[in-house]
Formats: C-alpha cells, sequence, structure tokens
C-alpha cells in the first residue's frame, strides 16, 4: 500500500528499544548526543530521529529510526584527515526476500553499508531490522534546496522501494554545535573584529551570525549586508548559494528576534 505516515504510534514505541524521542514536529534546539574534537574536525552524533515514511513499492515498513554521523574539519585543509559524515538508518519491515541494497539520495544512487547483521524477529508476523549507513556530507546537507531531506532505499530490482524525509533543521542543528566548539578553535579569527553584543543565552542568533560573518570572504559578507537590510522583517527566502557562511547567516537572522534583528542590523553598519 503506498501511503505516507509518521511512526509515532504508541505500538510503534513499543517496537523500537527506548522509542525515538525526535520527529519532524519536533524542535531541534537539543540534538546532539555527543560533541567530540578530534585533531582535524569535531565530531557530532545526533540523537535519534523518526523520519516520515512513504513506500513506494513492496512490503510496508514497520518502523524507522536515523541518527547522524557528522564530521567538520577545522579548515578546509583538512581534507582526507576527515572521516565522512553519515546518516544511519534502522528500517523493520515484514520479512520478505528483498533486502533494501542501495539508497538514492540527492539524484545519486550509492550501495548502503550494512553496520550491523540484519536480524529478524517473529510473533504473529516475522520482521526482518536492516541497520544501514551511507555517506552524507554537511556540504549537500547545508545547500538542500527543499525544507526536508529525503532519501529512497531500495532492493535488487526495486520491488521494495521506501522513502525516508527527514528535517533539514534537524542537520542544521547539529552544524550548529559543531559550530561552538569550532568557534572556540577559531577564536583569534573571531576576535579580530568586535563581536555583536549577546545580553542574555536566549539570542543565540547573534552570536551565531557573527560567528559565521568571521567565516565569510569579503564578498559574501557584502552579499549577506545587503540581503538582511532588505529583509528586515526577517522574511524573504535565503538565497540558494554553495556557500554555507552566507547560508547559515541568513538562517539565522530569520531565527532572530526582532530585537536581535536590529542588533544585527547596527552591527553590520558599524563592520563597513
Amino acid at each position: 500500500m503506498k501511503a505516507t505516515f509518521r511512526l509515532m504510534t504508541a505500538s510503534s514505541c513499543l517496537l523500537v528499544v527506548g522509542c525515538t524521542s525526535l520527529d519532524s514536529s519536533s524542535q531541534f534546539d537539543d540534538v546532539a548526543s555527543s560533541v567530540k574534537e578530534r585533531r582535524h574536525y569535531v565530531q557530532v552524533v545526533t540523537k535519534s530521529i523518526t523520519p516520515d515514511i512513504q513506500v513506494l513499492s513492496g512490503t510496508n515498513v514497520v518502523k524507522a529510526s536515523a541518527n547522524y554521523v557528522a564530521n567538520y574539519p577545522v579548515d578546509k585543509s583538512a581534507g582526507p584527515d576527515v572521516a565522512p559524515s553519515r546518516l544511519m538508518t534502522e528500517v523493520s519491515y515484514f520479512k520478505n526476500y528483498q533486502e533494501y541494497e542501495t539508497v538514492t539520495i540527492n539524484g545519486e544512487t550509492v550501495p548502503l553499508k550494512n553496520t550491523q547483521v540484519t536480524s529478524e524477529t517473529c510473533t504473529e508476523h516475522c520482521v526482518t531490522t536492516q541497520y544501514v549507513s551511507f555517506p552524507l556530507s554537511p556540504d549537500t546537507v547545508a545547500n538542500w534546496p527543499e525544507p526536508q531531506v529525503a532519501y529512497t532505499f531500495s532492493s535488487s530490482g526495486g520491488g521494495n522501494r521506501v522513502q525516508l524525509s527527514i528535517p533539514k533543521a534537524y542537520f542544521l542543528a547539529a552544524y550548529d554545535e559543531a559550530s561552538r566548539v569550532l568557534g572556540q578553535q577559531s577564536q583569534s579569527v573571531v576576535s579580530a573584529s568586535q563581536p555583536i553584543s549577546v545580553k542574555t543565552k536566549d539570542e543565540k542568533p547573534e552570536e551565531m551570525v557573527n560567528y559565521w560573518y568571521q567565516q565569510a570572504s569579503e564578498a559574501e559578507r557584502r552579499d549577506f549586508a545587503d540581503w538582511a537590510f532588505a529583509h528586515r522583517d526577517g522574511g524573504g527566502v535565503v538565497p540558494t548559494t554553495q556557500s554555507q557562511p552566507l547560508q547559515m547567516m541568513g538562517y539565522w537572522y530569520q531565527q532572530a528576534t526582532p530585537t536581535s534583528r536590529k542588533a544585527i542590523l547596527t552591527w553590520l553598519l558599524n563592520q563597513s
């Protein structure tokens, strides 16, 4: 049966050890399960989230959960020293003989990697559970053009196909967790210009705009300032761009309160 549904029922929770606490309706202000500093990068492991699911063909999905293991380089020169980021997914479905083998995301199809041995449980019905992962870079997520990051699992021949969707905000929240540590490691760069005055912990957007401003080029700073002044009310759409600093500054400007936006605009005037 082709249907889109959220796995939020009590029966679903009973099937999940610990029952995932996040879903597409959650606020992602506490998304990190762990944040670790490595030599060349910061690793954020997120808490589990229940994706939205659309069965495209084949067997029904009983439950699913995912979490992101994301590695953010201290600087772009880190290159091969940074382990690739991966999206881990656990998906359970009524037993059949066609396991998911590939994932299609952002127009590209790649093999799934098994992270654990596939398991099977039987009561009234037998349920197969696969534990898989695939590469998903922070750059891909940051430049994702839609509010939901969608990916499709397929079996060999396409007999079983399911689309899973996770809010882009979930991944951006992981980026924010890494940014705090990266900002501390880049303190000498940040201190080169006067930061926005942050009066309370609630004014996080000001802090984050300041951090990403320091990472931006002069052209990106000008582009952001022009856009921010043109959208004083926090409205408008952040321009699609390959620039992480520009996109993140736009994102945090939109999250700011009217008072914080005024503080950001005043601060921008003082940077010129």
